[in-house]
Order: structure tokens, then C-alpha cells, then sequence
């Protein structure tokens, strides 16, 4: 019973001193105040993507990367991007770069949506793909180390690619336009900005 008490109580003081160090070293991290948080969300509102929602890792104080989705009120989109910070301080420059892909619905979607009766009638947007390239120069307040604002403005370029719908059910087939059984695509250069924040933990 001796050596197991002896064993016992050791494992107890290794145990203890090896939680008191984490914590220590814990609390070392977290007041550091050159400490950054690095992972976060950021809620922002633009064009052409609309309102969107994406988590944030925050590699160093000068770069930031993103990932998440947007809807700009007829179709989501998921969207990737990064942001260079050049300085450090309560304002700093910005750029920032971002691709954003919408899935044009299927027919087999279509073909569902338009036979169920008990959906509201479908968009004719529902059948509209995009894809989107931005870049952005903007500028960033960093509230606090876990709060940053920011407002960006640039240009995108923006393809949209709208598929046939000779392949609907004969039943809705027959009242198509001669539009609409022909795909179709468009890609143009326009203005773009947005403006969020982004909120820090970890």
C-alpha cells in the first residue's frame, strides 16, 4: 500500500504542475497585448452578392482569409477571399479579393417546383447562375483587438449563365417563350463596395 500511496501522490503532483503551467501559460496568451485573436465571423452587405456570412482566420495581424456564403434576396452564393492589411493600428488601408460562385437551379428542381402547387409560383431567377471576381481597396477601424469595421468599394466582374429549359416535363415545356429554350449567358465589368464588421474570438 506504501508504494501505491507513493505513486499515486506523485502522478497528483505532476498532474497539478502540469495544470498549473497550462494555466499560466494561458493566462500569459491571452493578456499579451500584441496577442491577436485569430479566428472570428464577419457580417458584411454589398454588391453584387448582396448580405452575407462567413467565418474568418486571421493568419497574421496583415492578412486575413474568409469563407462562408451571401443571397442577395433571389439566389445564395458561397464565396472565398482575402484581405491584406499593410499597417497596424486603429486605421489601416485595405485590399481585398473575393470569388463567389450561385449553382443555377436544376431542371429536376424546376420540374418539382413548378408541379407542387403548394409552393409560391417560381422566380424566373431561380434558373440563374453567377459567378463573380472582386477586388476591393478599402479602409479598416479596428475597435478593439476583437472589433474591427470596415467599408471597401472597387469593381467585379460578373458572368451570369442562365440554362435552357427544353429539358422541363412536356406540360410546362409548351408554354415556353422561344427565350427560354435557348440557354443564354452575360459577363460584365461594374462597381462594387461593401461595408461590415468583423468580430473576433479565440
Amino acid at each position: 500500500m506504501g508504494a501505491v500511496s507513493t505513486i499515486t501522490a506523485a502522478f497528483v503532483v505532476l498532474a497539478a504542475h502540469t495544470a498549473i503551467a497550462q494555466t499560466q501559460e494561458l493566462r500569459r496568451r491571452t493578456s499579451d497585448p500584441e496577442r491577436l485573436a485569430p479566428f472570428g465571423l464577419m457580417l458584411d452587405a454589398g454588391m453584387p452578392e448582396g448580405a452575407g456570412l462567413s467565418a474568418v482566420f486571421r493568419p497574421s495581424p496583415h492578412v486575413r482569409l474568409h469563407i462562408g456564403g451571401a443571397h442577395n434576396g433571389l439566389r445564395g452564393a458561397a464565396r472565398v477571399g482575402l484581405t491584406l492589411l499593410p499597417l497596424r493600428g486603429t486605421f489601416s488601408p485595405s485590399l481585398s479579393l473575393e470569388l463567389g460562385h450561385a449553382q443555377a437551379a436544376s431542371t429536376e428542381t424546376l420540374n418539382r417546383r413548378l408541379a407542387d402547387r403548394t409552393l409560391l409560383p417560381a422566380s424566373s431567377m431561380e434558373r440563374v447562375g453567377y459567378s463573380y471576381a472582386s477586388a476591393h481597396l478599402g479602409l479598416e477601424f479596428n475597435a478593439t483587438r476583437r472589433l474591427s469595421f470596415f467599408v471597401r468599394g472597387g469593381m467585379s466582374v460578373m458572368e451570369m449563365a442562365v440554362p435552357s429549359l427544353q429539358k422541363l416535363d412536356e406540360p410546362f415545356r409548351d408554354a415556353l417563350t422561344p427565350v427560354e429554350t435557348r440557354s443564354w449567358g452575360m459577363r460584365a465589368l461594374q462597381p462594387s463596395a461593401k461595408l461590415g464588421f468583423a468580430l473576433f474570438f479565440g
